[in-house]
């Protein structure tokens, strides 16, 4: 049961298997999560990837005036990780933690190497990797060639359910901007303004 929602999201990308969903039952670890739970620490290598059942996660990192910086955050059924170090055993500058209680799946490294070698699970990957590049690529665009006033209706556009998901503080870190500026204009989260 806990492992349907990977399947079910999986599905949209592809046909698995009945081996493919016996394998991603073996190697997924169900986790219950609590807010603020730290579950990849900061300068430790980022050894999981980490699916949301519920509850939601963010990826931050704390920059060289001491703020943090939200890179992504993922709700249910989504992924997250910092992929170069879960892909090279590299390092980590950042810290996942919890935002929300929650229940996760989890897969190390070495298991993850192993639900790959189904080609089928390797073409989905493919796929969902495209689709998560293409999304940051349009978010790191929209951060750093935009003004506060676009990189809020950026979030509108891209990210709506994170209005009602976050507080304040953890918009502005996501958006890049100051929590000041967000309260004073957070009449343009509502507004039928596009961008």
């Amino acid at each position: 049961m806990n492992h349907e929602k990977l399947i079910s999201f999986l599905e949209d990308y592809g046909k698995p298997t009945e081996e493919d969903h016996d394998n991603i039952r073996k190697y997924f670890k169900v986790r219950k999560v609590f807010k603020k739970q730290v579950l990849i620490e900061r300068n430790m290598p980022c050894n999981q990837l980490f699916f949301v059942n519920s509850g939601l996660l963010r990826a931050y990192y704390t920059n060289q005036n001491g703020k943090e910086i939200t890179r992504m955050v993922a709700w249910e059924k989504r992924f997250l990780t910092n992929i170069t170090s879960f892909k090279n055993y590299g390092d980590n500058n950042e810290t996942i933690e919890c935002i929300q209680d929650g229940e996760i799946l989890s897969i190390n490294r070495e298991d993850f190497n192993i639900l790959l070698s189904s080609l089928n699970l390797k073409g989905m990957y493919a796929d969902i990797l495209e689709e998560y590049n293409a999304m940051h690529i349009k978010r790191f665009e929209a951060l750093n060639t935009s003004d506060a006033h676009h990189k809020i209706m950026h979030l509108k556009k891209e990210f709506p359910n994170l209005i009602r998901l976050l507080n304040d503080q953890l918009l502005a870190s996501f958006l890049g901007i100051s929590r000041e500026y967000l309260v004073r204009n957070k009449d343009l989260l509502y507004s039928k303004e596009e961008w």
